[in-house]
């Protein structure tokens, strides 16, 4: 029986960055691609969040709003029933993206010219939100091995112990190879930063995208023992497909850090929050798990599709199944390409978006990151233009 998400209904998506002609230009050169690179979704959302922000419109009111206590308490429950991590909703923060979250700790507790630790391949906007600062990038790259990228936390060690590397970004889950690390790699990263005093961002914008077995461990819990030098920033928009309805939050347990946090927000006015986002927010996390658990069980049947496919049609291209996250870390070393061939390759010759891997940082050359939070259909036109493409390239048609 067709899943709702295998739907894909015509319509006008140019408004979409990922499907924006204009944007695709800009980045690949050319319009038209299949685009499986920004991280969202091509699902239509819940149907319960369309019926609440269908009744929230028809009341017809539409004031300044604030996050009342039951958004707040919503927001704490999901955390606290699903991961067990102690969120206080009185004590959660807003801002309009997590990338705004990370740009005000970055920018409020450290100075000019300190470091900022990274995992690279990493999401990339962390380097250039750093960079932007006037901070220095650090990277603590990860260690690819046969069984799946592992923390390098020798590396760690040392890069934490230098005085001038004052906060360290942890992705988790890690975007883009997929790890969802688990209880005992958090603890080593906990400890060593609480040691030598280095503030942790933990982003787990992506901490419901997870696959059986695997699960999700929230840093909170871990860091809890060691301090409060640990902030937590998340949103609903990637687990839910809403990036461009709802805000971001964040939490810690340092007075401190909240504080100062809470008064750069108040200062330049970022704390407008908005009817539709907080009908979303609370909507999700209140009536979301099954619908949640269903896209969960879609995505691993995109992610088994693709497997499938390459080691029958494509073994010049492989990955590792993601443990968490809806991006596959493509491996295409095998193609001899370099990064800005392998760029020309996909969008002109395979007629792909996706994200070049050389732009995660280190480790990332030869990779691209493919989104496949799209209906199947779409994954399997995707898949079968690379296939081709690649076929031609090596003179095989």
């Amino acid at each position: 029986m067709p899943s709702s998400f295998d739907e894909f209904p015509e319509l006008d998506r140019q408004q979409f960055i990922r499907h924006n002609p204009a944007f695709q230009e800009k980045i690949f050169g050319r319009s038209g691609l299949l685009p499986f690179w920004v991280a969202d979704t091509d699902f239509k959302v819940m149907p319960e969040l369309i019926k609440a922000l269908t009744e929230r419109a028809e009341l017809g009111l539409f004031g300044y709003e604030t996050p009342t206590a039951a958004l707040r308490e919503a927001i704490a429950h999901w955390h606290r029933s699903r991961y067990g991590s102690e969120v206080v909703g009185k004590e959660l923060l807003f801002t309009p993206s997590v990338n705004t979250s990370i740009a005000i700790i970055i920018s409020e507790l450290s100075k000019a010219g300190e470091g900022v630790i990274v995992q690279p391949p990493v999401y990339s906007a962390f380097m250039s939100t750093i960079k932007k600062l006037g901070r220095q990038v650090v990277y603590n790259p990860l260690i690819a091995t046969e069984h799946g990228y592992r923390m390098d936390f020798d590396d760690l060690e040392k890069q934490a112990a230098r005085p001038e590397n004052k906060i360290m970004i942890l992705c988790s889950p890690h975007n883009p190879t997929g790890r969802v690390w688990r209880p005992e790699e958090l603890q080593q990263v906990c400890d060593i930063c609480a040691r030598h005093d280095v503030l942790l961002i933990s982003d787990e914008i992506h901490l419901d995208i997870v696959y059986p077995p695997h699960q999700f461990t929230a840093t909170l819990g871990i860091y809890a023992p060691l301090g409060e030098n640990v902030v937590m920033v998340s949103s609903a928009g990637k687990s839910f497909g809403i990036p461009g309805l709802v805000s971001s939050y964040l939490f810690t347990p340092s007075r401190s850090i909240r504080t100062t946090v809470q008064k750069f927000i108040q200062r330049y006015h970022l704390d407008k929050s908005n009817a539709f986002s907080n009908t979303a927010i609370a909507t999700v996390y209140r009536q979301g798990s099954e619908w949640l658990n269903s896209m969960i069980a879609y995505l691993q049947g995109n992610i088994n599709f693709v497997d499938d496919f390459l080691h029958s049609e494509l073994p010049a291209v492989r990955f590792r199944p993601p443990e968490g996250t809806y991006q596959l870390w493509l491996d295409m070393r095998s193609l001899g390409l370099d990064n800005q061939q392998l760029s020309t390759f996909l969008a002109e010759d395979a007629g792909l978006a996706l994200n070049p891997g050389y732009s995660y940082g280190p480790g990332g050359d030869g990779f691209a990151r493919m989104n496949i939070a799209s209906p199947r259909n779409l994954i399997r036109q995707g898949m079968e233009q690379l296939a081709a493409a690649v076929k031609r390239r090596s003179g095989n048609v």
